[in-house]
């Protein structure tokens, strides 16, 4: 039987206290979706790695910080999950040697920065973009795939 498509979302503060709320949605959303144990933690990992940065490092000047995560299913192709928040500017991607980075072995990378590493590895197609104020992350998780393991 073919999954039918959906779409759900959860709007959040940016506060420690609420991580049992996003993993509910998380686990609800995936579960809707048809999503196998394996791909549920994928995007679990991603989603609280995004979350647990924008709490650590996303406010400023003591403004509030909220985030949205929207998550879109499409029964056959899988998952595209969008991570919103309206933190100041950052594109994880774009930093000054980024690339050079996350090539490096772990062994020879700086302290930090694995979280984008998680978020590439795990995440398909992942895009970072700024609008209307907003930093926003999309990325896929496709059905059934067996997740991507370099060493």
């Amino acid at each position: 039987m073919a999954k039918i498509p959906s779409r759900a979302s959860l709007a959040l503060a940016a506060d420690p206290h609420e991580y049992p709320r996003l993993q509910a949605f998380v686990e609800s959303a995936c579960e809707q979706a048809g999503c196998s144990a394996g791909q549920r933690l994928r995007v679990l990992l991603v989603v609280e790695e995004l979350f647990t940065n924008t709490v650590k490092y996303g406010q400023s000047g003591g403004a509030p910080v909220s985030v949205t995560i929207s998550v879109e299913s499409d029964g056959a192709k899988g998952m595209t999950v969008c991570y919103e928040d309206n933190a100041p500017r950052h594109d994880p991607f774009g930093q000054p040697g980024a690339d050079e980075e996350l090539s490096a072995s772990v062994t020879k990378r700086r302290i930090g920065g694995l979280g984008i590493v998680l978020v590439r590895e795990l995440g398909k197609d992942v895009h970072y973009a700024w609008s209307e104020g907003k930093n926003r992350l999309t990325f896929a998780v496709p059905l059934d795939s067996p997740p991507r393991r370099e060493y």
